[in-house]
């Protein structure tokens, strides 16, 4: 066989062809004039010239302007002792494309001796995508050496591989000291079941996120942290490690439990106020009573009293009942506490009223009238009835006239059901829409109505514990229109279902 043929009938300048085309790189051979002699397939796609566009060219077509002259001096340094192998490592290289956009590239060299002089063999791989990694990762590199937080990254053994400024300034420990220690070294005895934990959720791929703990530092003192970790993967998607961001929050802590204990302070005075004020309020109707008792007989077994002194001591009694009910109204708001809720057997809106009206005060020439919404809600009887019971009255109580009519109403709104209480009296005036609901507030001398100034304070605070509001505007004929928001059955007073 000859020795130009290699097997299966090839010839060796053939085998060569096919190994210059199949070769996943740029080739292109040059003369010792900078001409191009020889391109691949590789070049053409890369370039985007076509090889008779480029066979017979200087090398300088195929970079920057900018850079044309001294890539000529280079490549006559080269030709002249050509011992260097690449072109572009550790430094910006560019290549221009025939739509005259530019690539990084980086060059591989070698000299090709032959009769005719030497040649010069470059391959070419463009570095783009090298080029940008390597920009988002020099930019991460900064933002976790910048970052407030201690950022440290540890294997799926546990063993740390990276440690930030902000973790030596956070924990005290150095990256020189900890790089390559198990984490472990940072938990306390009673919390190392939590790196297990840890892994075991990173090693599924989850993301443990805000997770509270203790951290010991440097000085054997411990730190309270909120963790956030997360899984690393490499290239393939394989998980192989994670990436953990701690931060201190100690004074977030240490202001919790001070709120916490304040609360609790302030539950506990509140508590022992309302069971003072209940137990005053109920203690006190004791010898209200027996002055009263005083007063009637007085009145019964003198009967040589002037009119003028009778008249004096019916104005005694009339203000004994109302400190009476000053104490009731005071009572029953002590006895609103927090965990009032909605109780009894439900009954429809409009019976609830019916009750309302069979037991308030209503005079002859006042009429309460119930709306037909009222007959399909269903709710429950305390402490509603309440809440309607004081409205009502308030209505009745402070009409300017002999005679007038009181609606209720209800209708859904949202999530709420909103009842209406309207009367046609003389209305509030809208500086007076606000404080009325404050304790002891009237618009009317006492010596005119009866009444303490705790009936729409009460309402306004049982309204409140079932998480809604109340409030009045005036009513579209004249007259008040007093409102609430009560959550529906199924629904409990802080809106939680």
């Amino acid at each position: 066989m000859p020795r130009s043929l290699s097997f299966d009938g090839i010839r060796e300048s053939d085998w060569f062809e096919l190994i210059v085309e199949g070769v996943p790189v740029a080739l292109l051979m040059a003369d010792q004039n900078r001409r191009i002699a020889l391109v691949n397939r590789n070049t053409e796609t890369l370039f985007g010239y076509s090889r008779s566009e480029l066979i017979g060219e200087r090398l300088e077509l195929l970079v920057p302007q900018r850079f044309r002259g001294q890539h000529a001096a280079q490549v006559s340094t080269y030709l002249h002792a050509p011992t260097q192998r690449r072109m572009g490592a550790g430094r910006e290289l560019f290549g221009r494309r025939k739509d005259a956009t530019e690539m990084p590239i980086e060059i591989g060299l070698n000299p090709i001796r032959t009769a005719e002089g030497v040649f010069t063999l470059a391959s070419i791989v463009d570095i783009t995508e090298r080029k940008r990694t390597e920009v988002v990762e020099g930019q991460m590199a900064a933002l976790v050496e910048s970052a407030d937080d201690a950022i440290v990254a540890k294997s799926l053994d546990g063993i740390i591989r990276s440690w930030n400024p902000s973790a030596e300034r956070l924990l005290g420990y150095s990256a020189k000291e900890m790089i390559g220690q198990p984490v472990t070294r940072l938990l306390p005895e009673d919390r190392l079941g939590e790196e297990a934990m840890i892994l075991g959720r990173i090693g599924l791929g989850e993301r443990v996120e805000q997770f509270e703990t203790l951290r010991r530092k440097n000085d054997g003192s411990m730190i309270e942290v909120s963790l956030t970790i997360s899984p690393i993967r490499d290239a393939n998607g394989v998980i192989v490690g994670a990436s953990k961001i701690m931060r201190d929050i100690t004074a977030r802590k240490r202001s919790e439990r001070e709120l916490r204990r304040s609360n609790a302070e302030l539950a506990q005075a509140n508590t022992e106020l309302d069971n003072f004020v209940y137990t005053a309020s109920h203690d006190l109707r004791a010898p209200l009573t027996g002055i009263s008792s005083i007063v009637q007989w007085i009145l019964e077994d003198d009967r040589s009293l002037a009119e003028e002194s009778r008249g004096r001591l019916g104005l005694i009694l009339g203000r004994i009942e109302r400190m009476k009910q000053l104490l009731t109204d005071i009572r029953d708001y002590a006895r609103t506490d927090g965990k009032a809720a909605p109780s009894g057997t439900p009954v429809s809106a409009a019976t609830l009223v019916a009750n309302v009206a069979a037991t308030a005060h209503v005079p002859p020439g006042f009429s309460i009238r119930v709306d037909p919404s009222l007959e399909s809600v269903q709710v429950p009887r305390v402490p509603l009835e309440q809440v309607l019971h004081n409205l009502v009255s308030n209505a009745i109580k402070h009409h300017d006239r002999p005679a007038g009519t009181v609606i209720v109403s209800v209708q859904h709104q949202g999530p709420w059901l909103r009842f209406s209480v309207i009367d046609d009296g003389p209305g509030v005036p809208e500086e007076y829409r606000e404080t009325i609901f404050e304790m002891f507030k009237t618009l009317k001398p006492r010596d005119e109505v009866e009444g303490s100034g705790m009936g729409l304070a009460l309402v306004r605070k049982i309204v409140g514990r079932m998480g809604g509001r109340c409030g009045v505007d005036p009513a579209a004929k004249g007259g008040s229109h007093f409102w609430f928001e009560w959550p529906p059955i199924g629904r409990s007073a802080r809106g939680e279902s």
